[in-house]
Formats: structure tokens, C-alpha cells, sequence
């Protein structure tokens, strides 16, 4: 019985405003970025190791060191603290890294260095937006709810 990946499916249907590939780990702040716009949304899985074609080619540099750096960049550059699940997929024997962010209960996030007002993301489709004022009020509306 050949069970197809359950995450294979979903990158086999492509970017969409909960997903994201890089064929590897975005610069810093690019990687922030995403993660935010995930957590003042819906939440999200960014998957390195897949290429904007989703073609497998897995992750090239240590694992684990990925992982530090990670975890690195979110606690320098996210405000308030995200904590995403790191976690490796082996699919067809190609090891992906994958960021899953949850939708955050403390909206909205945004990025250190920039502030509240310049460094909110979102997602909107399958890209990252600076949020406008009015939106990002509208994110601790509703983080106050």
C-alpha cells in the first residue's frame, strides 16, 4: 500500500496563504517575516528543502544547526515571542525542515527592529504584506476579544 505523505499533498498543491517553500533557510529577517505574517493570520508551515517548482531537494546543510539558527532569529528579531514546532519530515528519503506557526494569541507580532507600526506582516495569498495601521488595529481588536 503506497500511502502518499500527508505533507506531500499539500505541497503538490502549492504556496498558498498557509504554506510557504525555500529550497533553504531565508536571511534573517525574510525568515521572520514569514513567520509573523503566519501567526497574525492563520497560522502556517514554512518548508525548506522544496524548491518553487515543489520539487523535493531536502536540506543540504546540518539539521540541527539549522534548527539553533532558527530559533536564533525568532528570539532577536519576533516580538511578542513566537514559538513555532521545528520538526524534519523525511519524505521519499529527503529530509525537509519544517516551521509550523500556529495562529498567535498575542497579535499582533511583528518584527523588533522595525516596530509595531513598520514591522507587521500578514499574509496575504501566498506573499507577506506590511500590515496597513487600520489592519494592524484591528489585530489586538481581535486579540482582545
Amino acid at each position: 500500500m503506497n500511502q502518499t505523505h500527508p505533507l506531500l499533498v499539500q505541497i503538490q498543491q502549492g504556496e498558498s496563504k498557509t504554506l510557504e517553500f525555500k529550497a533553504e533557510l531565508p536571511k534573517g529577517e525574510q525568515l521572520a517575516k514569514t513567520l509573523i505574517a503566519f501567526a497574525n493570520c492563520a497560522g502556517g508551515k514554512l518548508i525548506i528543502g522544496v524548491d518553487d517548482s515543489r520539487k523535493l531537494i531536502g536540506i543540504s546543510s546540518d539539521i540541527f544547526e539549522l534548527q539553533d539558527k532558527i530559533a536564533d532569529i525568532i528570539a532577536t528579531s519576533c516580538y511578542p515571542s513566537l514559538l513555532p514546532e521545528i520538526y524534519i519530515e523525511n519524505i521519499q528519503n529527503i529530509e525537509l525542515l519544517v516551521i509550523e506557526v500556529s495562529r498567535g494569541a498575542l497579535m499582533p507580532y511583528y518584527l523588533k527592529k522595525h516596530g509595531k507600526e513598520q514591522g507587521t506582516y500578514i499574509r496575504l495569498g501566498a506573499t507577506n504584506r506590511q500590515a496597513s495601521f487600520e489592519y494592524i488595529q484591528e489585530l489586538e481588536r481581535q486579540d482582545s476579544n
